[in-house]
């Protein structure tokens, strides 16, 4: 149910989601903070096996959704761990009032994971603002829909052929990564935004997760280059 990936980080894949009648696989990441304190990254539905394996790791300590489009399990995740802070994008925040968020995450990480957990905020797109992490112990890039990677198993058993040949040209697929394209398409004042890109590269991840697709675990830094080829 929760798989390893390097030091103190797991992952677990949840079921799918529709978004504007395209299925998309869900994942979370799980890392276990100095403290011994557990950070769920975008948490996927709630199961007792999840909770259960987690719960098995240590104290859920923070709930983190990466961007405004992550925060269908926030509640269900915040009603099992109510002592875990949540913290979220402004956007998702004025999204979701009826949860009770404990921070807005910005350009510098918060106290809780300085120096352990680094993260990179990209607000240039009307669509969508989201923060980007890189966990240093294990070595790993976290994303979540700034690049999506989906195989082509996914896409046989999921979409139907029209939407199969609008994720090959987007790149939207293993091995190349992109984002869709209204993201790109509406993404300005890009000069701000390659620091950030080429500040991650330059980490040298060995690992990259993200949410809707195939996880890279193998030369990342070259995948990376190609995921944000359309950027940097």
């Amino acid at each position: 149910m929760l798989e390893p990936l390097g030091q103190d980080l797991w992952f677990a894949d949840g079921g799918t989601v529709s978004f504007h009648g395209f299925a998309y696989p869900t994942r979370m990441a799980v890392v276990r903070l100095a403290d011994g304190g557990l950070w769920l990254w975008s948490p996927v539905g709630r199961t007792a096996a999840i909770e259960e394996a987690i719960r098995r790791l240590g104290p859920v300590r923070h709930i983190v959704s990466p961007n405004k489009l992550h925060h269908l399990f926030l509640g269900e995740w915040q009603a099992a761990f109510p002592d875990a802070r949540l913290w979220a994008t402004a956007d998702t925040i004025a999204r979701c009032p009826d949860l009770d968020f404990s921070g807005t995450l910005g350009a510098e990480p918060p106290a809780d994971w300085q120096g352990q957990i680094d993260q990179f905020l990209f607000t240039n797109s009307i669509v969508l603002d989201e923060v980007i992490f890189f966990h240093r112990a294990s070595r790993t890039a976290i994303i979540a829909d700034l690049s999506q990677t989906f195989s082509e198993a996914f896409l046989k058993r999921h979409w139907p052929w029209w939407m199969r040949s609008i994720a090959r040209l987007a790149k939207m697929v293993e091995g190349v990564g992109h984002p869709p394209m209204d993201y790109r398409i509406t993404f300005r004042h890009r000069a701000s935004a390659r620091p950030k890109i080429r500040a991650l590269i330059a980490e040298h991840p060995e690992h990259v997760v993200v949410a809707h697709g195939e996880i890279v675990r193998t030369d990342s830094e070259a995948f990376l280059r190609r995921a944000f080829s359309w950027l940097i």
